[in-house]
């Protein structure tokens, strides 16, 4: 009996178990809101601004439970510590180990940016600030300042690293070098704005440098994007607190002035342009035979002016300037011996280029596949009225002008016959030029087959095209009249579309320009000083002492209407 005991007393104990857990279970809430507030520092220990600090570690008390998020990058230290802190989490409190020996009579300062996050949610506490002296006061001096993107002319897109050298005579010693070479006496990030402020400073000059810096080593080289004062700035006193009173959850930052002192001070506030130099190796990149007697040769920068010394060989370089395409007059040559060089851009290289022959499919054609040089249209489905219509040649061909070539037009089926010119002799492009189409109508191009040979004797295959040529009244118009105070050397305008990209690019040669044939679109002008007289716009180069070119912007964004004339003008102060 006293098994059947047991057993019945198990059950009984099992069912008021299960029934408090279920009474337990309908007493909680379901759903609520979700919490969005970032964790609330309760206190610090040892205080923060404490003087003679000798701790090893500190500690920060928080209204929750709370983690660390990337606490090695996220957390910067002023000055630099060679040995890394330790983070350790103990229930809603973050205990900062130090680990390295501190300088005396040094303010130290730790920006926790985003470093703290609240554990369930992971809410982050955007900014929080922990300074100590191991002297007998706090170091009170700031730097405040933006950084930019140079072309842009707005607020960098991503957060940035920013650096300051106190010019000791170390420091001074270094020269240029010290971004490569030296330990930056300060450092911080940008905020969203670009903005930047390095508080508990000593006084002195110091070097700004702001630095991409994607692989966290506090250095610059040439593959970061930099942004550098060309003097040296000083230390100013920090804004004094309203009051000394402390609030519960605050950041232990300064407190600002009335707004009246700080917008003067904004007033002397530096911004860093900052820009990516373009990458000074050239080289090449790739090079291989495509087909039988052509290859083709990448590098990684444009050529200005390429020179190709080689046996037998016809070439030519595309748009971009970075691809030589190449021939060779023996079509079954199995290998090229070349040297390609460009002055311009220091390239000298020496290639080898062997032919390997491609695998056969072991599927069978039923139709062989014919020897023809292939013809292509660069034609869009609507041609420009005002543009030449073009066709290109997978192989260059012998000539120079071919006529006969059938055009249609396909509203009245009407017919008049047009010539093809080549861009040059043994060239892959070529200009199908004729008097010019009615606008707005729908028209039918015949390349025909065997109208001329290529490199190798081959026939051109033939080719049919359709196009509608557009209307003047499809265009916009935009008439700009500039006025510039004579501060830019060579003003160069350009008109940008909604992603950015160039549309046009027109010299200022007089107040007055006027653009035709605008596409109707949202559009903003830009005018930037050509001081290198490239053409193009120029990111600085740390090392030459070279700042970005100027550059500006309009005010306005336009919209460019079809068939309207827009006209603006531009004061540049």
């Amino acid at each position: 009996m006293k098994p059947s005991v047991k057993i019945s007393l198990s059950l009984i104990a099992a069912i008021l178990i299960g029934g408090l857990c279920s009474c337990a279970k309908q007493g909680f809430p379901s759903g609520g809101p979700v919490d969005k507030q970032p964790p609330k520092v309760k206190g610090v220990n040892p205080q923060s601004e404490t003087t003679n600090y000798s701790a090893k570690k500190f500690k920060i008390d928080f209204d929750e439970y709370v983690t660390m998020k990337d606490a090695d990058n996220n957390v910067l230290i002023s000055p630099p510590m060679k040995v890394k802190p330790e983070y350790l989490i103990k229930g809603r409190s973050v205990v900062v180990k130090l680990n390295d020996t501190l300088t005396p009579n040094t303010t130290y300062l730790f920006q926790f940016k985003g470093a703290i996050v609240d554990y369930n949610e992971g809410n982050p506490l955007p900014s929080f600030e922990y300074v100590f002296s191991t002297g007998d006061a706090l170091d009170s001096m700031t730097i405040a300042g933006k950084v930019a993107d140079a072309l842009k002319q707005a607020p960098v897109e991503s957060s940035v690293s920013v650096l300051a050298y106190r010019m000791t005579e170390e420091n001074e010693a270094l020269g240029d070098s010290i971004v490569a070479l030296g330990t930056p006496t300060y450092q911080t990030r940008t905020a969203s704005d670009g903005s930047f402020r390095f508080n508990y400073v000593t006084p002195g000059r110091y070097k700004l440098v702001a630095l991409e810096d994607a692989d966290k080593n506090l250095k610059y080289s040439l593959s970061e994007s930099i942004a550098w004062l060309d003097s040296t700035v000083a230390a100013l006193d920090m804004p004094k607190p309203a009051d000394t009173t402390r609030a519960a959850n605050d950041t232990l930052a300064p407190k600002q002035e009335p707004a009246k002192e700080v917008d003067e001070e904004k007033k002397s506030e530096p911004t860093l342009l900052m820009s990516l130099k373009e990458n000074p190796s050239q080289r090449v990149t790739s090079s291989a035979f495509t087909a039988k007697g052509c290859l083709q040769v990448t590098t990684q920068m444009p050529m200005v002016a390429p020179v190709v010394e080689a046996d037998s060989l016809i070439w030519t370089l595309n748009a971009a300037g970075d691809t030589l395409r190449l021939w060779t007059l023996r079509r079954n040559r199995d290998s090229v011996h070349l040297v390609l060089r460009d002055t311009a851009t220091s390239l000298d290289d020496t290639l080898t280029v062997k032919y390997r022959e491609p695998k056969k499919s072991k599927r069978k054609s039923d139709t062989p596949e014919k020897d023809l040089n292939v013809v292509r249209s660069l034609v869009a489905s609507t041609h420009p009225y005002f543009d030449t219509m073009r066709v290109g040649f997978d192989v260059p061909v012998n000539g120079d002008t071919f006529d006969s070539i059938p055009v249609m037009n396909l509203a009245d089926s009407s017919w008049l016959y047009a010539r093809m010119t080549l861009d040059d002799i043994r060239s892959t492009g070529a200009i199908v030029a004729y008097t010019p189409l009615k606008q707005g109508e729908k028209y039918r191009i015949t390349i025909p087959a065997g109208l001329c040979r290529d490199l190798y004797g081959r026939p051109n295959d033939s080719l049919v095209f359709t196009t509608t040529v557009s209307s003047a009244e499809d265009y916009a118009t935009l008439s700009l009249e500039i006025k510039i105070n004579g501060t830019m050397t060579h003003p160069v305008v350009q008109l940008l579309d909604e992603g950015g990209s160039i549309v046009r690019q027109q010299e200022v040669s007089s107040a007055s320009m006027r653009f035709d044939n605008l596409k109707p679109t949202t559009c903003r002008v830009r005018l930037f000083d050509d001081l290198d007289l490239d053409g193009k716009w120029t990111a600085g180069d740390y090392y030459l002492r070279r700042q970005p070119e100027p550059v500006r912007y309009f005010s306005k964004t336009l919209q460019l209407r079809a068939n309207w004339e827009m006209y603006e003008t531009w004061n540049l102060e």
